[in-house]
């Protein structure tokens, strides 16, 4: 996940999201002999509305995930444990991280909606969509990534009670000794 101390800069690139951004207008372009040869005002901007709609149910699912997470996350004497390990911010980072690209999402297909309806440029049309649609791509895999946080987070709990009880065990019978 955060990883920069074994990449080191590469780590700060986002190369999904250059991809899912640059893939989806290339093939438009690429394939717009076999598209149709506009997209109309009304159809754009339903699309552009329909992606947002989308990004608003992917930023609900984060708040929601994002409340679970710092929830457990804050506990102690849990907190220290994932201090220990050296994945505390981990686990605080990728939640915001997940709902600013869905804001972001939301922001700019209102951007590109706004863009559609002001600037009269058809030709544009189906390129704002493809990029909006592979912007949705990148968030989808960040939210689906987030949920896999959370799957992550309930290993490292169950793995810190099992440690937390087998200590307990082990001062338990010693004292009895």
């Amino acid at each position: 996940m955060l990883s920069a101390a074994r990449r080191s800069v590469r780590a700060f690139i986002p190369w999904w999201l250059i991809v899912c951004c640059l893939c989806p207008p290339i093939a438009v372009y690429f394939l717009s002999s076999f598209l149709r040869t506009q997209v109309s005002e009304s159809n754009a901007i339903t699309i552009l509305s329909a992606v947002a709609v989308v990004g608003a149910f992917f930023g609900s699912v984060s708040i929601a995930t994002m409340g679970q997470v710092q929830r457990m996350v804050s506990e102690y004497p849990f907190s220290s444990y994932l201090k220990q390990e050296g994945i505390f911010d981990l686990f605080l980072f990728w939640p915001q991280f997940a709902l600013l690209m869905e804001v972001s999402l939301i922001l700019f297909s209102t951007c590109f909606a706004l863009f559609v309806r002001l600037v009269e440029y058809d030709q544009a049309n189906k390129s704002i969509i493809a990029l909006d649609v592979g912007m949705l791509v990148y968030v989808c895999t960040k939210t689906w990534n987030l949920i896999d946080l959370v799957r992550r987070l309930t290993w490292h709990y169950e793995h810190y009670n099992r440690l937390f009880a087998e200590e307990k065990n082990r001062l338990g019978e010693g004292g009895r000794l």
